[in-house]
């Protein structure tokens, strides 16, 4: 795909989060004054949702940026699937070590407070 079909795709992918936005919005705001008709609810979300994205879809400036991120990330060099094994197993153990370092320092403290306040 080429970097113009990344930029309208991070267009679509950001009208379908407005237009679930507006939804919830539109929907929130109608059951104040009644029950709403989800029909309507949905029309108004999704019509807003397409609006705002049209109207940043128009300006060039938000454009020339969406471009220039999907630019940048087409440098990015991602990490292997080994890679990422590897750290994710780094992390786990790190996690494990300081839960327990935490663990034995609550516990020596819990003993430590209780002497102090029991004696």
């Amino acid at each position: 795909m080429s970097a113009k079909k990344y930029v309208h795709l991070v267009f679509l992918v950001a009208m379908i989060i407005f237009s679930w936005f507006f939804i919830k919005a539109t929907d929130l705001v109608w059951s104040y004054f009644a029950r709403p008709s989800e029909l309507w609810v949905n029309f108004i979300g999704i019509l807003l949702g397409i609006g705002s994205v049209a109207y940043y879809w128009r300006k060039e400036e938000v454009f020339e940026q969406v471009e220039a991120v999907v630019s940048e990330l087409s440098r990015v060099t991602w990490p292997t699937r080994e890679e990422t094994s590897s750290a994710t197993v780094v992390v786990i153990i790190t996690v494990f070590i300081a839960a327990g370092l935490m663990g034995f320092f609550d516990f020596f403290w819990a003993v430590v407070t209780d002497w102090i306040l029991l004696s």
